[in-house]
């Protein structure tokens, strides 16, 4: 089962993502970082709606001098995408159920809620 909270759907089912960060995503790469969680959204709002989004849009309020948002905008999820998350999904059940797990440490441990656990793996 897959859940989760969307941060905002506009009407006509355009699903609106907020992040914040440091320095101006670029457009080229900025839905393709935010692939898994944005498919996972639109996999969300087709399962809670019955209807195919219009598209998505990563609104990202980028922390300067001089703060900007700068807005990303995607079209609907493609068949390969969905096909992708899922297989993304079973493969990450199964190594769960294997008890498979090799840290990757990287900036977003700061937050993480398993960090104790992940330092004492072996």
């Amino acid at each position: 089962m897959l859940r989760g909270v969307l941060d905002l759907v506009r009407s006509g089912g355009r699903i609106v993502d907020f992040k914040t960060t440091g320095k101006t995503p670029a457009p080229s790469s900025a839905g393709h970082q935010h692939e898994v969680q944005t498919s996972s959204y639109l996999v969300l709002y087709r399962d809670a709606t019955g209807r195919k989004e219009s598209g998505v849009e990563l609104h990202h309020l980028v922390k300067l001098k001089q703060p900007k948002l700068v807005v990303t905008a995607a079209p609907p999820m493609t068949e390969p995408q969905q096909t992708r998350l899922f297989k993304q999904i079973e493969s990450y059940a199964n190594g769960v159920q294997r008890g498979d797990y090799v840290p990757s440490p990287c900036f977003t441990c700061v937050g993480c809620e398993f960090i104790k656990e992940c330092r004492q793996w072996s």
